[in-house]
């Protein structure tokens, strides 16, 4: 919002706390949100466990998976957490555990009906209320969608492709790294891959 119309937002909090700068991180870090986001992850681990019941219900203790730092609302470069999860990162961690206790086809079952969950739950219950409170907000200022496009930042694009081959590459490219990540799987094999 702000780098396409930097004229029009430049120095906007962020509309639910109105305190700090919002950047994606804060988004999903604001105190207004710790409610709705602890009420989303206690639900996303009540559906992972009532998932591994379902395919395992001979698993007893949970606490390898419940100890992962994954639960943590936080922001942690060193460590994955529920903001990562909403990111649609699944740390190897995670599918390393769930591993020792489903078959693979279950486990990749799970991990998508969970990362769906969440996507879903956050989408629903903080970002849309985000942009309903923007609209309301901007509304109330006079801004309008004439307003926005006379304004609008207009950066022309350089990273034009030469060639279909070219953006088919990338995007199968692109597709294995989005699978490395949601799946877990070792960076360093799709490397492997790639250039072999």
């Amino acid at each position: 919002m702000k780098k396409s119309f930097l004229e029009l937002y430049d120095g906007w909090k962020c509309p639910s706390c109105g305190l700090e700068d919002e950047t994606f991180d804060h988004v999903w870090t604001c105190d207004e949100h710790r409610s709705l986001l602890l009420k989303i992850k206690n639900n996303t681990i009540d559906l992972l466990l009532s998932l591994l019941f379902e395919y395992n219900p001979d698993i007893t203790d949970y606490s390898a998976l419940l100890t992962l730092n994954i639960w943590t609302i936080s922001i942690d470069p060193d460590n994955f957490t529920f903001v990562d999860l909403i990111k649609g990162f699944i740390p190897l961690e995670l599918t390393q555990i769930l591993n020792l206790w489903i078959p693979r086809k279950q486990l990749l079952l799970v991990i998508i009906e969970i990362r769906q969950y969440i996507y879903e739950q956050t989408f629903k219950e903080i970002w849309i209320r985000r942009c309903s409170f923007i609209k309301e907000f901007e509304r109330s200022l006079g801004i309008t969608k004439k307003k926005k496009l006379t304004l609008k930042n207009f950066r022309p694009f350089n990273n034009i492709l030469n060639s279909d081959r070219e953006l088919e590459y990338k995007f199968d490219a692109l597709d294995s790294i989005r699978n490395n990540i949601y799946f877990g799987k070792n960076i360093i094999e799709f490397y492997s891959n790639l250039t072999s």
